[in-house]
């Protein structure tokens, strides 16, 4: 898998000259990265200021990974030559194969038949590939002017769409997250999820995987596997084809098999220590609050508003079974009371949720914070950042990032509103503190946390 994550040399097989092809957008792509690239197109002397070479048996030395950029029918003999060729990893990104239907499948065992008994493993095929930020490895068919990419962070992904993946990299990107590696499955024809998740949990980049799938190729070595990572790594999963209708869409799309009942998935996930999620915001949600944070150690929530209406919208959401996250509202000892009461205007609160008021400062948030991490009575505290006071500054992500970092009780920031607002939870996040614009999705994340918690410490 090392030739996929960080391979030291490149092929594109069927690198076009022409800018309205997809193969030449991915040279484009591959460019500037840090490794060798070999265009290879019989017809073209150089491309992009790139020599090209007739075929990949043409290119002197190694070739660690392959990308095959060919109609389907006619992308069995390259990688027939990548294989002679003794290229570790072929990238297959052309449709048309299982998913279309019988001779597709017919065609895609050919494809793997040109590879059986060499040491050539392939990726896809029906996929985009593979993107690693940190070295340049970007072998997507978007331009970068059309969908932006995120650079280096803690998140891998696995998806078997690329339409998934590319969404899930542009929420990135905007927000301000980094991502260690996105990768994505196809077909699954060969290597599959189980050979990835195998390579990222001890992948020292990644602290946390997240997947998107449509089919598990082998449901008892996922789990097992799973088990065994998740100790380590947090694993977030966004399971589709959970319904008759799903599943078939599934199947025309990947020609993925529909793996059980869904409420077998859900309960192997569960006791496998894997992350359920049920659409792909919360899927970027999860991930990266893991990421950032880990777990914590219950699920007693302290709430911290500058505005009392948004401590009881977020009361009702902590706490709330149906329309929450039946989590519990943590009773503050008295002795943070006190604390806090000396810091609080009367006519403010004290008590969960705290109510800090329109009069607060940045050195209200910073002491009251303070006080609330050492509460051993609470487990998680939800922070709602306005920057509508009079008295606040953009100081408070320097605040937030110190009590971040204190060995306190973790925290989850809302940020909400209009002018400036997005702009701070880029800067958040770009510091690797879990932020979100809604207090719902705040509070979703502190439970995922807990639930993360509460099977670290059942698995122990």
């Amino acid at each position: 898998m090392d030739a996929l994550f960080r391979p030291r040399s490149v092929a594109l097989v069927g690198a076009s000259a022409n800018p309205a092809k997809l193969s030449h957008i991915a040279l484009k792509n591959l460019k500037n990265g840090r490794f060798k690239l070999y265009p290879v197109n019989p017809n073209a002397d150089k491309i992009l200021g790139l020599r090209c070479f007739p075929s990949v048996q043409d290119i002197p030395g190694e070739v660690d990974l392959a990308v095959v950029s060919l109609p389907a029918p006619q992308a069995v003999e390259p990688t027939r030559q990548c294989a002679e060729k003794k290229v570790k990893v072929a990238i297959i990104t052309s449709s048309g194969f299982r998913e279309t239907g019988p001779a597709g499948a017919r065609l895609e065992r050919a494809l793997l038949g040109s590879v059986r008994g060499t040491g050539t493993r392939i990726l896809g095929p029906n996929t985009m590939g593979v993107f690693v930020p940190s070295i340049g490895l970007d072998t997507h068919f978007i331009s970068k002017e059309k969908s932006p990419r995120p650079g280096p962070g803690p998140i891998a992904m696995l998806s078997q769409s690329g339409a998934v993946s590319v969404s899930f990299l542009e929420r990135a990107a905007e927000s301000g997250i980094g991502i260690s590696a996105c990768v994505g499955l196809g077909n699954k024809s060969d290597i599959t999820e189980n050979d990835l998740l195998r390579y990222l949990g001890k992948h020292p980049p990644t602290r946390s995987i997240a997947m998107y799938l449509e089919s598990i190729s082998d449901g008892r070595g996922f789990v097992g596997l799973a088990r065994s990572v998740a100790m380590k790594k947090p694993i977030v999963v966004l399971k589709a084809g959970r319904t008759g209708t799903g599943a078939a869409a599934a199947s025309s799309h990947t020609g993925a098999l529909a793996t059980g009942t869904d409420s077998v998935v859900t309960g192997a996930f569960r006791q496998y220590g894997i992350v359920r999620v049920y659409d792909e915001e919360e899927l970027m949600d999860a991930a990266k609050a893991l990421a950032y944070v880990g777990s914590i150690r219950g699920d007693r929530i302290c709430v911290v508003a500058s505005a009392g209406g948004y401590g009881v919208i977020a009361s009702d959401l902590v706490e709330s079974p149906e329309r929450g996250a039946g989590m519990r509202m943590a009773t503050l000892s008295d002795r943070t009371l006190v604390v806090l009461k000396a810091l609080i205007p009367d006519y403010g609160s004290a008590r969960n949720p705290v109510d800090l008021t329109a009069g607060v400062t940045d050195e209200m948030y910073e002491q009251v914070l303070k006080a609330i991490q050492r509460d051993r009575n609470v487990d998680g505290i939800m922070m709602s950042l306005e920057l509508q006071p009079p008295f606040v500054t953009r100081k408070l992500v320097e605040i937030t990032e110190a009590r971040m970092s204190s060995d306190g009780v973790p925290l989850v920031v809302c940020g909400f509103g209009g002018f400036g607002t997005s702009e701070l939870l880029r800067e958040l996040e770009r510091r690797r503190i879990p932020a979100y614009p809604s207090l719902w999705r705040s509070i979703r994340a502190l439970r995922t946390l807990a639930e993360r918690g509460a099977y670290l410490r059942r698995s122990k």
